[in-house]
């Protein structure tokens, strides 16, 4: 039985059995995996702290029939404590569920985990907007699945964008559309050529540089809505923890 080191995220979790639970991990270098950690909810089991949600673990396996077997882990850093607010982790569930619905098993997707690690990072040391935060997450990660919207013409005859016509981005499409080309989504958000900016900087710069720009509630908000639904749209899927966002 052959012995594996990796490093990884714990981005879901789920209990079975009496003591064990099925740990769901973005590594560094195996991309998502599933392993079994087995006795950690027993009552003095010494391990079970690597188990928690967003504990970033060094971690020894033991390849198994049905899911490869923690062995040994270390915990490297956990992104969230006693002092972490509810939005705040709200945004990081969020973030993780992403990662976990786009991310197929044993799929090395080129900078996922250290997107994922690094915002987890971010929002443990940095007091910024978790809507800021959140839409930061989804453009890297439309960007590393290779999804990248287009902001600077429009998606359909390719002329660039004028901010004294109508503006809109088209989920559908993959982008903004303007003039004659509205006719092509009668379903397209309208948007402002601030939120267009926005979602520039969010697709250029890392998170550092774009958390120093003070941006209005109202982009913000705007932003979020319209990259949440092109996740949706060309993803295909619907994270539960935005409904859960939205209440806290």
């Amino acid at each position: 039985m052959a012995n594996i080191k990796t490093a990884g995220i714990v981005i879901r979790k789920i209990n079975v059995g009496e003591a064990d639970r099925i740990l769901t991990i973005l590594t560094r270098d195996r991309g998502k995996l599933r392993v079994v950690a087995r006795g950690v909810r027993k009552p003095r089991a010494k391990l079970a702290g690597f188990t928690d949600m967003f504990a970033y673990n060094e971690l020894e396996l033991a390849e198994g029939k049905n899911f490869d077997v923690v062995t040994s882990a270390v915990t490297v850093e956990r992104f969230v404590g006693d002092q972490t607010p509810l939005e705040t982790i709200g945004v990081m569930y969020y973030c993780c569920e992403l990662v976990d619905k786009l991310i197929e098993e044993q799929s090395e997707i080129k900078g996922s985990f250290e997107l994922l690690r690094d915002t987890l990072q971010f929002l443990k040391y940095h007091d910024a907007s978790v809507l800021l935060v959140k839409s930061y997450f989804e453009m890297k990660m439309l960007l590393v699945l290779g999804f990248v919207p287009e902001l600077h013409k429009s998606v359909v005859s390719g002329e660039p964008l004028k901010e004294d016509k109508e503006l809109k981005f088209s989920v559908f499409l993959g982008g903004i559309v303007q003039g004659v080309d509205l006719a092509k989504d009668d379903f397209a958000r309208a948007v402002s050529p601030s939120t267009i900016k926005f979602m520039r900087l969010l697709k250029r710069y890392p998170l550092l540089d774009v958390a120093k720009v003070s941006m209005p509630d109202e982009i913000l908000r705007e932003t979020s809505a319209v990259l949440s639904d092109f996740v949706e749209q060309a993803m295909e899927v619907r994270a539960k923890s935005l409904s859960v966002m939205a209440e806290l």
